[in-house]
């Protein structure tokens, strides 16, 4: 009887607690903010200025980006110059190298694509060139592959230094196919149709920063850019790094180390609080809308290095969890086989079946090397 009782008390108390739980959702979320978002630098180099504007989405959205089309973007400079920014896909606007003088400052003016045609203006900023990077190179840790660089400027005049970069990497899906569905037949593959070999690229999403205003000289040593796991795929055959290399103000800085602790050191009562992030950019008629972001002006500097498997230690590069449910089947039916030949294929023919009729097959995520990635080497590629 009490073993009764006790199951029943068990089973309402939860009920009686969740009964009487209302939902809270803050007010920062359930907020209709539509706070514009710029990403970019004024090059002052050889290269392409780039920002890419775009609004901010409730947590809860569909969405995750909503970019900021058909805006008026121009670059302006204290001589009363202005460079415009042509639109090249959604929310990104860009022009060749602009040939900008060294010795001016520039500003980003946009006018937002809604129906008050809203201005947004960033402050004047002086050029900041960053100086060359000297060496990017790697050290093999036990937990990975850590990638470095190294730079100086003998002027002493860069001190902050910002990097992002971009990973290039070999692979190959789970099972290889030496067959291929042309019409009702199946032939045999030939390099050219290969799906077993493909690169992948990905772009950073860390921050990294580093600073030298407390060092005697102006040198950066073996600044740590990133860490690829030993596990991770990107080290089963072939990785390559792009790095760019940018010189920041000290105002720059302070905004995105302030990024930085906001969206990647928080965690528990011992990382960095929340604190206000504060850009540059600002909307002329209502100085109390947030806009987020910085804009920097100068020449970026960048590095690549490729190193390969030969190069770290055996065993590296073993995580397959991408292909987690791949499995591979025998084909014997017409059913089956019209998998392989419909209007929308989803199998790959992999070889015959070695004991007995049929073929073995797999779906297109696990043969085929196209869905992750792209089987045409990069240029940059060695041979």
């Amino acid at each position: 009887m009490k073993t009764a009782i006790r199951f029943i008390a068990v089973m309402i108390l939860p009920a009686i607690l969740f009964s009487c739980r209302e939902a809270y959702t803050p007010p920062q979320i359930t907020a209709n903010s539509n706070y514009l978002v710029v990403e970019g630098l004024i090059n002052t180099g050889t290269d392409s200025t780039i920002f890419k504007l775009s609004r901010t989405v409730r947590l809860y959205a569909k969405t995750t980006t909503q970019p900021e089309t058909h805006a008026i973007v121009t670059v302006e400079s204290d001589a009363n110059t202005s460079y415009p920014l042509k639109e090249i896909t959604p929310g990104t606007y860009a022009s060749a190298a602009l040939g900008l003088s060294k010795t001016a400052k520039y500003r980003l003016r946009i006018i937002a694509n809604t129906n008050t045609h809203t201005t947004y203006l960033s402050d004047f900023t002086a050029a900041k060139d960053s100086p060359p990077i000297d060496s990017l190179g790697y050290t093999i840790q036990p937990n990975g592959l850590q990638v470095y660089v190294n730079a100086h400027d003998a002027t002493n005049n860069t001190r902050y230094y910002r990097w992002d970069y971009v990973e290039t990497w070999e692979f190959h899906p789970m099972y290889s196919s030496g067959l291929i569905a042309i019409g009702t037949q199946i032939v045999t593959r030939t390099p050219a149709q290969d799906i077993w070999t493909c690169w992948a690229t990905a772009a950073s999403t860390d921050i990294v920063l580093a600073s030298t205003a407390k060092l005697t000289q102006d040198v950066m040593y073996q600044g740590i850019i990133t860490t690829v796991p030993a596990v991770s795929e990107k080290v089963s055959i072939g990785y390559s790094i792009l790095v760019k290399q940018y010189a920041l103000t000290q105002d720059a800085f302070n905004f995105w180390q302030n990024i930085k602790k906001n969206t990647e050191q928080l965690g528990s009562i011992f990382d960095a609080q929340p604190s206000q992030i504060q850009g540059n950019i600002h909307n002329i008629t209502d100085s109390t809308e947030p806009v987020f972001g910085y804009v920097s002006a100068g020449a970026v500097q960048q590095r690549r290095t490729t190193v390969f498997y030969t190069s770290w230690p055996q065993g590296w590069g073993q995580d397959k969890s991408a292909y987690n449910n791949c499995a591979a089947d025998t084909l014997l039916t017409p059913a089956d086989f019209e998998r392989l030949y419909g209007p929308a294929p989803n199998l790959i023919p992999l070889y015959p079946n070695p004991v007995g009729a049929g073929l073995i097959a797999s779906s297109r995520y696990c043969a085929d090397c196209t869905v992750r990635g792209t089987n045409k080497k990069p240029s940059f590629w060695p041979l």
